[in-house]
């Protein structure tokens, strides 16, 4: 008998908001700033501002951490870029035929254009002594180095820096 009447009071409940009117409505007001919306029922006015009366602060980003040399370093010679801040280009001259195996600006890149195309771009490590060279030509031979661009990681060899093979 009891759930008969939870059920016959629920369907008149149900029943009674069905055929309410509900109209909401945007309230504009000239003089003071802040938005609230108006909402109808049975042709009775009232004013809704919300939950809140306030807005909540939105949360700070994040700030975003400086990269150090070292880290712009290793993320543009894993990418195969230039090293933001510490690049340098060269062409192929009398005097300049290649780039040095040495120099003084640490975590660097160096680019080497012959007949006006990028042919070699070094990368500089911690010491300042040739890390890596990306080649974009291959090297006249086809069948030593057939993928182009390819990479030599330089090391000592016989206690004199020298490429390795490419990769």
């Amino acid at each position: 008998m009891k759930k008969i009447l939870k059920i016959i009071t629920a369907c008149l409940v149900a029943f009674a908001m069905l055929f309410s009117t509900y109209h909401i409505q945007p309230q504009q007001q000239v003089k003071e700033h802040k938005k609230s919306t108006l909402i109808t029922l049975n042709k009775q006015t009232a004013e809704a501002k919300g939950f809140f009366p306030f807005k909540p602060k939105p949360k700070p980003k994040p700030k975003k951490k400086k990269k150090t040399t070292a880290q712009l370093y290793s993320s543009a010679k894993k990418k195969g870029t230039k090293v933001k801040g510490r690049h340098t280009t060269y062409q192929k001259s009398k005097k300049l035929r290649s780039l040095p195996k040495e120099v003084k600006k640490n975590y660097s890149s160096r680019d080497f254009y012959k007949d006006g195309k990028l042919s070699i771009r070094r990368y500089y490590g911690k010491t300042g002594k040739a890390d890596m060279d990306i080649h974009y030509t291959n090297h006249g031979n086809e069948k030593s180095h057939p993928k182009v661009p390819h990479r030599h990681n330089w090391h000592y060899k016989n206690g004199k820096l020298a490429p390795g093979d490419g990769y």
